[in-house]
């Protein structure tokens, strides 16, 4: 297996950054990033593209079964000792909490500050079974970023896939070609400023004619501010 293929790294980083590669493979690929700059590069553009999609998801309340299922193991490996204030296992494990805290508190208050700091637009295009297959993220100097979430090549064979921009109550306007796998950029001056919603249709080679899409929406989804 060739892990410097271009289509290859972003398939295994879509999965790392996702968390669908688990055990040995995860820990492997960790090696493989560890040697592999053009890896790293790969990792941090997925999840520049999917973090903010869970940070836009509101905070979600685990049902009481689970804490109770997780008092019951912890009591189950709890170790027997005497909880007095000079137990070593006791200093260790505050030791540890507060070190943890420490740590969440350099990590992740600089991350929501400069996540504030740099509100974007994005959008999650997803067919019409609901699955997402493309995210489009635009940058600070206004060129949109697409990213396809799954090979797209089968279905644009000997056809081109073409992004569109729906402002409400006009009529949708070409924003370019979008490779059917991997990444792709688009200049725009003016990002998504006053867009709704985008869309992708499957056109002739070369792009819709007249400017005009012709073929069907395979995918859409609304532009949101994170």
């Amino acid at each position: 297996m060739n892990y410097r293929d271009p289509q290859l790294q972003g398939r295994l980083a879509a999965e790392y950054v996702s968390g669908a590669m688990r055990g040995g493979a995860r820990r492997r690929f960790e090696g493989l990033m560890a040697a592999d700059a053009a890896l790293r590069r790969e990792v941090r553009e997925w999840e520049n593209d999917v973090y903010p999609l869970t940070w836009s998801l509101p905070p979600q309340m685990p049902p009481s079964r689970v804490w109770r299922a997780i008092r019951a193991r912890l009591r189950g490996n709890a170790p027997s000792f005497s909880w007095a204030w000079d137990g070593v296992y006791l200093w260790r494990l505050l030791s540890g909490g507060l070190a943890f805290v420490l740590m969440a508190g350099l990590v992740i208050f600089p991350m929501q500050v400069d996540r504030a700091a740099r509100a974007q637009l994005l959008a999650v295009l997803q067919t019409p079974e609901a699955r997402a297959a493309l995210v489009v993220r635009v940058a600070s100097d206004g060129t949109l970023h697409v990213r396809t979430l799954e090979d797209l090549s089968q279905v644009a064979t000997g056809k081109s896939l073409e992004l569109w921009a729906i402002p409400p109550g006009q009529a949708p306007k070409s924003l370019g070609l979008v490779a059917p796998a991997g990444a792709t950029a688009l200049a725009r001056g003016n990002g998504l400023i006053g867009v709704d919603v985008l869309a992708i249709t499957l056109e002739p080679p070369g792009g819709a004619p007249n400017g005009k899409a012709t073929g069907p929406i395979l995918m859409s989804g609304k532009v949101l501010e994170m």
